[in-house]
């Protein structure tokens, strides 16, 4: 079985998805969670397993107004910690050993966040601050959601080596700039990096140039990227005129947010905005494109990459290394770190 970071946080959904009285039954970690909204607007987080047959939780419903979850099989109710508060059956003892495990789950910027270790140590400070993506006007926002059948670490890879956008997105979001430029790696912390690439004098790609003041014409460009651990990217992505300032340029800020679902499938949902073509019908037109890079090019490229690797570890592979590599090394590295480090306790 695939090893995790444990003390951390991990995306389970978009907050919306977790209407009052509804069970979500979700993979996360290779774990069987099922999550609810609790009646006090939180949300809960169980094995989605009845300790007493071992039926799925999330075949039962939602009760006592979001206080319990009711298996479906025999009737036995569970609060959001885990622990048995209704017996239906003989005269209504509840066993001792009738508990389900809990994870804790929090909501922040419309978006659900599950902390899979030890839930004496969930520190909602290590939760990124993304309520800047997460705010922006609906006419400029593109979210969505795709199950995508490769390890997590794969995905991740795709988005802090973007060179793969002048080959895999050419004629959209690529224009050779990126192949051509040397990566910026840094270390922000020790749970981030950041990796840029700035161009200067390069056409700028086709879905960026059509919003510029003119098209066809020398820019700045500019995409910077921070990852935060295990699974979260901030992407900026940009370009002006030559010799303009950004701000006269255009400017999209994106969230790549990956979990693992097991060692070879993920969760991946994103969220773009930008400053430019803020409207409901240019939006349309972007949503297309988006969904479409993502669906139709990044995903099927990453699970054929996953059916040649097969069930090895991408490093023991001895992958040749690129210009482009340097940054997904080290968030690879770096993550080693942080499993190392919370497995030596």
């Amino acid at each position: 079985m695939k090893t995790y970071q444990r003390n951390a946080w991990y995306v389970a959904g978009f907050a919306d998805e977790f209407a009052p009285g509804k069970l979500v039954a979700r993979t996360l970690l290779d774990e069987k969670l099922v999550l609810f909204r609790t009646s006090e607007g939180g949300i809960a987080a169980l094995a989605d397993r009845c300790p007493h047959r071992f039926a799925p939780l999330s075949a039962g419903k939602v009760c006592d107004g979001g206080r319990s979850v009711e298996c479906a099989y025999h009737g036995l109710r569970f609060g959001a910690d885990g622990a048995c508060v209704h017996n239906p059956q003989g005269d209504g003892r509840i066993p001792k050993a009738a508990t389900v495990p809990a994870r804790v789950a929090r909501e922040r910027d419309r978006l659900v966040w599950l902390w899979a270790g030890d839930p004496t140590r969930a520190d909602e400070s290590l939760i990124p601050d993304y309520s800047h993506v997460t705010s922006a006007s609906e006419d400029a926002t593109v979210r969505g959601y795709m199950p995508t059948a490769c390890d997590y670490q794969l995905l991740v890879d795709n988005i802090l080596d973007l060179t793969h956008a002048d080959y895999l997105h050419a004629g959209t979001l690529g224009s050779g700039a990126l192949t051509r430029c040397k990566p910026q790696v840094s270390d922000l912390g020790e749970r981030s990096v950041g990796i840029a690439w700035i161009s200067s004098g390069d056409l700028t790609p086709p879905a960026f140039d059509m919003h510029l003041r003119e098209q066809g014409r020398p820019t700045d460009q500019w995409t910077e990227v921070i990852w935060t651990a295990p699974g979260c990217m901030q992407l900026n992505v940009g370009s002006t005129l030559l010799g303009e300032p950004r701000e006269c340029g255009v400017d999209s800020l994106n969230l790549h947010l990956v979990t693992p679902e097991t060692s070879r499938s993920c969760h991946y949902w994103f969220w773009t905005t930008r400053d430019f073509a803020v409207d409901p019908e240019a939006n349309g037109h972007i949503r297309k494109l988006v969904e479409h890079a993502f669906s139709m090019q990044d995903k099927p490229m990453l699970e054929a990459q996953q059916r040649v690797i097969g069930d090895a570890e991408f490093v023991s592979l001895n992958p040749v290394l690129l210009p482009g590599d340097p940054g997904s090394m080290r968030v690879r590295r770096k993550l080693e770190q942080l499993i190392a480090q919370e497995q030596a306790g």
